[in-house]
């Protein structure tokens, strides 16, 4: 796949070039404000902000206790998002194949 923007060579159904960086699609993917489901702390908030943003989550980690110990808002925020983000979507269950039944026989002894 040719990158439109720096005409470089990229792998079959890459989205974001490797040379320059710059989306090959429509745009960025459509990214959810949920809060997931494993990686919490204490509500999954600053996670899916995180995950939503693409930033370190220790970052917002560190300012949302900054927030926290500077001026209070921070507090209200994570609880306004602890409300607002509904959790990530359970995973759809896998089909596990029926058991096998055992061979009948005398375990292949032969006798």
């Amino acid at each position: 796949m040719i990158c439109p923007f720096c005409r470089t060579e990229n792998r079959p159904g890459a989205v974001k070039c490797a040379a320059c960086g710059s989306w090959m699609t429509e745009g960025p993917p459509v990214r959810e404000w949920v809060r997931p489901r494993s990686g919490r702390m204490i509500a999954g908030v600053c996670r899916g902000l995180a995950d939503r943003f693409g930033l370190p989550v220790a970052a917002l980690r560190i300012a949302f206790l900054l927030s926290l110990f500077l001026w209070g808002g921070g507090f209200v925020v994570y609880i306004a998002c602890w409300i607002g983000m509904p959790n990530a979507p359970l995973p759809l269950p896998t089909t596990v194949a029926p058991p096998q039944p055992a061979p009948h026989g005398n375990g292949g002894t032969g006798a």
